[in-house]
């Protein structure tokens, strides 16, 4: 369905047509009304419309005037210009300012839907172009934020420059790169889930970035680079103010979504042929994230050269068996917490930090494997793996302080009901987890016992199984899913933790006795 901005200072005229025309049987939607061109521009501006009726003799600022500057915000939009004087000099006015269609009062009705049949096929004519034209601006801007060489990237500019969309900053005048960087979901006690984020968050998420930044005012580019990242070039003017705009996003965004938003930014340059060195720039400021913890704001300014010298771990591994021997908590974090900023003071290389950590975690592992016949230490590869999804040295640390509350857990319980308290450990993995493709196997390896001993030891205490209260989980949070009528059934099965869309049909139904469809129209 098309908008269309009704526009008249005749209060009976302008409720005439808004109440008495069937808009709607025209495949039409009216967005806003306004008396005059003034209140017109601003309604313009802030809901987009499609096609605008609007008469020509109006105070303040007539149809022509508020045209023009109508067309300069909103250059895609259709008007049809309405008025009562059948005079030359109007229609000619008209025409000058592109205008796809003129109605002489009173309206004739067939006349009117006519008109308006051929102004939606303009519309989408137009639709199709913006369309093809956005698609050819973000590929070209994608390839000068790659070009590495520097003759092509000339060529790319001034393909750039000859699109018809591109006729402001930062195109045209001083601007910056950013890159945009959305951290991995929080778990309800804030630390950073090691899990890949769901399809439907990112493209929401993704969404919400274009949507806030555009109501916060900014005029640029952003574009989607890769996964959780997104590619920007701003006017310079953008940065003003502190940066203000986007702390302001960050905030935003961290407020809706349980993510952080890192942001990295470059240096200033008036030369597009250079966007692909200060991307770099901005793509290696976002990664010191990694030292500063996401949801940093970062210029070039912060980027240091990090330190490759190798990280020793044994006094850290010798401190941490005897506060864990003795299953003193407080002291083990504070020892953890030494070797993280250890290695945050020597800015010591990411992929150095992680292989001290995966040292450091297996030696304890294995100082305590003999004590805690239970315990079953993790492959070599296993941790680095847990380790290639920890963003930050925060992400480290808290993976670190993990294990080792794990072994004071193991010790702790080991002349008491044990079985209990894995129990109580596994609901709490279901409770944080179900929006993960979770299996048994999954949660045996977070609680260091084999799938088939958790099974037998949750049944005997809950009467349940596993799998039973996870899809009982995931069916109670996919029914309060549904009463958010934007999300898709798609969607919702991959927030809840299903990948197959038809497997999470057949369990909702099983369990609630109807389809997700059929539950969502019933209900809500």
């Amino acid at each position: 369905m098309h908008s269309i901005l009704l526009v008249d200072d005749e209060k009976i005229e302008l409720e005439t047509l808004t109440s008495y025309v069937p808009w709607e049987s025209m495949g039409i939607q009216v967005v806003g009304t306004a008396r005059n061109g003034r209140e017109a521009l601003e309604l313009t501006q802030q809901l987009d419309p499609d096609i605008i009726l609007t008469d020509v003799r109006m105070p303040i600022m007539d149809g022509l005037e508020f045209v023009k500057r109508a067309k300069q915000v909103r250059k895609r939009v259709k008007i049809v210009f309405l008025s009562g004087h059948d005079e030359f000099q109007y229609i000619k006015a008209a025409l000058a300012v592109e205008a796809s269609g003129y109605l002489l009062k009173p309206i004739d009705m067939e006349e009117l839907r006519h008109l308006m049949e051929k102004v939606k096929q303009k519309c989408e004519e137009a639709k199709r172009t913006e369309r093809s034209e956005e698609m050819a601006k973000e590929k070209l801007l994608r390839n000068l934020l790659m070009e590495e060489t520097p003759d092509r990237r000339v060529e790319l500019v001034q393909k750039l420059l000859q699109l018809d969309s591109i006729t402001s900053p930062p195109f045209r005048g001083p601007y910056k790169t950013a890159c945009l960087v959305i951290g991995r979901p929080r778990r309800n006690d804030g630390s950073a889930a090691d899990t890949r984020m769901p399809d439907p968050l990112e493209r929401s998420i993704g969404e919400a970035v274009h949507k806030r930044l555009h109501a916060l005012g900014y005029i640029g580019e952003l574009i989607d680079w890769e996964y959780r990242t997104f590619a920007g070039v701003f006017p310079d003017s953008l940065f003003d103010g502190e940066r203000e705009i986007w702390q302001q996003l960050q905030k935003l965004i961290e407020a809706d979504f349980p993510v952080s938003l890192t942001i990295g930014l470059s240096r200033t340059s008036d030369k597009l042929e250079e966007a692909y060195p200060l991307f770099k720039e901005a793509r290696s400021a976002a990664e010191q994230a990694f030292y500063f913890g996401n949801g940093a704001l970062l210029s070039a300014e912060d980027v240091h050269q990090p330190s490759t010298e190798e990280v020793e771990v044994e006094e850290h591994r010798a401190a941490l068996c005897r506060t864990i021997v003795h299953q003193r908590s407080e002291e083990t974090e504070q020892e953890v917490n030494l070797f993280i900023h250890k290695l945050r003071e020597k800015h010591v290389h990411p992929h150095l930090a992680r292989s001290a950590a995966v040292r450091l975690i297996t030696a304890v592992e294995q100082h305590f494997s003999g004590a805690i016949n239970e315990l079953q230490v993790g492959p070599f590869s296993s941790e680095w793996e847990i380790m290639s999804h920890c963003q930050t040295l925060d992400d480290i640390g808290e993976h670190v302080l993990h294990v080792c509350h794990s072994l004071i857990m193991a010790l702790s319980e080991k002349d008491k009901d044990r079985h209990q308290h894995i129990t109580r450990h596994i609901q709490d993995i279901i409770d944080r987890s179900y929006h993960k493709p979770l299996t048994v196997e999954d949660i045996a390896k977070d609680v260091y016992l084999s799938p088939n001993y958790i099974r037998t030891i949750y049944k005997e205490k809950t009467g349940r199984t596993i799998l039973e209260v996870l899809t009982e989980t995931r069916m109670q949070r996919a029914t309060a899913l549904l009463a958010d009528k934007s999300l898709k059934i798609h969607e919702i099965a991959g927030l809840v933790g299903y990948e197959n869309v038809s497997y999470f049909c057949s369990i909702f139904q099983k369990t609630t006795g109807m389809t997700p469809n059929h539950y969502r129209k019933q209900i809500y």
